[in-house]
């Protein structure tokens, strides 16, 4: 299978870092991107979902990075328009942009008294009026209000003027704070850039100006220049912009991007028609980008002729590569990377095998694999999560094992301790006995007991000695055992993690890594056992059980096809159960051809009556067929189900039959050929029969009797209960 032996994925060396490296099957399209980026060419990545599009920007625009050798920094800024505040300005400064700082301080406007400053002074006014006039005399206090009123009426008319002079003032000209005419730096470009943007966020895409509630002048407002939001294209200016699906892009977005690529230049307008920023617009602002789109297939009808000639290669991605050695290997590099980025559990050799046959069938051929790697990746997380669901109760012990073994060391850890307190105790003992001795050394009898007690202490501690060595050695044992059980259950554990082939096929028979499998899987589940499909039967006459293939990423499934002939007057063929006009077309060809062959009498078959064409109405059923029948794989088994309707000659029912006819009776190829024998195997018939163009397809042979056939000729000898 592979060019390595090994029994798991972390036996295998370490994947490459680099991104280029980890594209798999792709080579030609990498050579050409490359060439498009280093000519500075504009390029649209065409395939299918899940070949790697994006990868390959990535790692390109990383190497774009790394080798930016003739690449010159620069920085955007905004600066206010005082011409016209409507129209900022934009200026792109090659290098490195130092910016200015200056304290500027601005000219202070002095704000006019607020009306409730006005309130207060009245009624301390009136309260200072009022105090003075107490003491007067009645006949001078019409004099002194009438004074006091003309001087209140004074003041407050000079109060409402200053208000209404010093707002007209502040909103003169020469009252515009000196921060608000600072120029804005909106970006730094300091290497090669690679911009990714999604074609349908228009504001991510083209820019835009933001929407101020204040009006957007000063002093209330935002001042334009302050509210410019850059875009993808202005961003992406001496590098790549990378636009991915492509199929969601408005008509209006490819033009302005069809006019970014002509100019190398786009101004940057509010797109919101209902914001302040509508009427505010800038100078066109440099944008020279490499342009490299992408998509799937049928995306490419979305895009403006105008636009589509602009972009100078356009490649389409390969789904599908070689089944061979190195192939093989690739793949397998594919899973090791996946394992090592997504820190998942290693993969056994059976498992990476099991992987290598379902990109088998991912790509419908024994002798090709798929590239639609995003799946295979998906089919590995999701066998790694089976993999731990199933470890979850050995972690759980090993956690409560740990446990107590922490549990055991603390008491182990205080029994220590006792005996180094009992050890300190004892030291300070014989320290104390020493100085006694010294003390005493005239005293004879003294030092024969300290000789005495000296003995005893080193008895007890030999004894002490002795006692700790026999505990640490027995500790030593059970740390020894512990680690013994601990690397077992390590070594279980790892045996359990692995995901294994079992984990991988849990995956593809539950079929949770396709929606349309699990349809498939749930339409089977639910009206498989009410379908009247007895394999190995007795024979019988117009009946015959065809091949079909649920969904696009669905399953084989069988359909009984019953042929029934009526005398009629108006004679012609009806079709029952059918709903694709391929499938209306093909089998009605079939039921003209099967009507030739007999009228013609080049069968090797004989009918017991003459058959009069002219004057049979056929009726075609696919019994029991809920979904959408489309396609011409049943038109061998329509025209065997007519022409043994027609002679009266019973067919055979040990056998299932897919393969589409031409009018000169060759059995032509057809797709899903190993989901239709999966589901011949299931039903449990003894025999299938395909076209020979496809057994080139055939991933698994075993466990039924697989007829290739290439004309109709060879097929009726095979499926007639008839004597030839």
């Amino acid at each position: 299978m592979f060019s390595v032996e090994f029994k798991t994925t972390d036996e295998l060396p370490e994947p490459s870092p680099r991104l280029i490296d980890q594209i798999i099957g792709q080579d030609e399209a990498l050579k050409i991107v490359l060439s498009a980026i280093k000519n500075k060419r504009h390029a649209l990545l065409l395939g299918d979902p899940g070949v790697g599009k994006s990868m390959m920007v990535k790692a390109v625009g990383d190497l774009v990075e790394k080798s930016a050798s003739d690449f010159s920094p620069y920085t955007l800024i905004a600066k206010p328009n005082l011409k016209n505040s409507e129209k900022p300005i934009v200026e792109t400064i090659e290098g490195e942009y130092k910016e200015e700082v200056e304290t500027a301080k601005p000219s202070m406007v002095k704000n006019p008294p607020s009306f409730i400053t006005l309130i207060l002074f009245m009624i301390a006014f009136t309260a200072i009026t009022s105090y003075i006039m107490r003491g007067l005399p009645e006949e001078k206090m019409l004099g002194v209000i009438a004074m006091t009123s003309i001087v209140a009426f004074a003041l407050a008319f000079v109060m409402v003027f200053m208000t209404i002079f010093g707002a007209t003032k502040g909103q003169m000209a020469g009252a515009v704070n000196p921060l608000d005419l600072k120029p804005v730096v909106l970006y730094e470009c300091k290497k090669r850039p690679l911009v990714r943007a999604s074609a349908y966020n228009i504001t991510k895409l083209l820019g835009d100006i933001k929407h101020c509630p204040l009006g957007g002048k000063p002093p209330l407002g935002t001042p334009p220049h302050k509210r410019i939001i850059l875009g993808a294209v202005h961003e992406a200016h001496k590098g790549i912009l990378y636009v991915d699906e492509i199929k969601t892009m408005p008509p209006e977005v490819q033009d302005y991007i069809l006019t970014a690529l002509q100019d190398k230049r786009l101004a940057i307008s509010g797109r919101n028609p209902n914001s302040s920023g509508a009427t505010v617009e800038t100078n066109p602002i440099p944008c020279d980008f490499t342009l490299i789109m992408s998509g799937n297939m049928d995306d490419v009808n979305n895009l403006r002729a105008p636009l589509l000639d602009r972009i100078d290669y356009k490649i389409v991605l390969k789904n599908k590569m070689e089944n061979t050695q190195e192939n093989r290997d690739k793949l397998l590099q594919f899973i090791v990377q996946e394992i090592r980025n997504n820190n998942l559990n290693p993969m056994t050799y059976e498992a990476c095998c099991e992987i290598v046959k379902i990109a088998q069938l991912l790509a419908g051929s024994r002798d090709k694999l798929t590239l639609r790697l995003r799946r295979l990746s998906n089919i590995i997380k999701m066998a790694n999560d089976i993999a731990m669901g199933k470890d979850i109760k050995n972690m759980v012990e090993e956690m409560y094992a740990e446990e107590k073994d922490k549990d055991a060391k603390n008491k182990d850890n205080e029994d220590d301790k006792k005996l180094k307190n009992i050890m300190e105790v004892l030291n300070k003992i014989t320290m104390e006995k020493e100085i006694d001795k010294d003390k005493e050394k005239n005293n004879k009898n003294e030092e024969n007991k300290i000789k005495e007690v000296k003995k005893a202490d080193k008895t007890e501690t030999k004894k002490i000695k002795k006692q700790n060595k026999e505990r640490k050695e027995e500790e030593s044992e059970k740390e020894e055992n512990k680690k013994e059980q601990k690397n077992k259950k390590t070594y279980s554990k790892k045996e359990t993690t692995y995901i294994d082939i079992e984990h991988v096929r849990a995956v593809v028979d539950t079929g949770i890594y396709s929606m349309a499998k699990q349809v498939a899987i749930d339409y089977l589940r639910n009206f498989k056992r009410y379908k009247h499909i007895v394999p190995n039967d007795a024979p019988k006459i117009g009946v015959i059980h065809g091949l079909a293939v649920l969904g696009s990423d669905g399953l084989g499934d069988v359909t009984k096809i019953i042929t029934e002939i009526i005398d009629s007057k108006n004679p012609g063929t009806h079709l029952l159960n059918i709903s694709g006009d391929l499938a209306k077309h093909s089998i009605t060809l079939a039921s003209a051809l099967s009507k030739k062959l007999v009228s013609e009498g080049k069968l090797p078959l004989k009918s017991d009556e003459e058959i009069d064409l002219n004057s049979k109405e056929i009726y075609i059923q696919f019994s029991q067929s809920y979904s959408k029948i489309d396609g011409d794989s049943a038109t061998a088994a329509v025209c065997l189900s007519v022409i043994s309707s027609l002679m009266k000659i019973p067919l055979k029912q040990d056998f299932a039959i897919t393969g589409s006819l031409d009018l000169n009776g060759n059995i032509l190829a057809i797709g899903g050929v190993n989901e239709k024998i999966n589901a011949a195997k299931e039903y449990g018939f003894k025999r299938v029969i395909i076209p020979m163009s496809n057994m080139v397809d055939v991933i698994e042979p075993e466990g039924i009797e697989i007829i290739p056939v290439k004309t109709l000729d060879e097929i009726i000898p095979l499926v007639f209960e008839y004597n030839l």
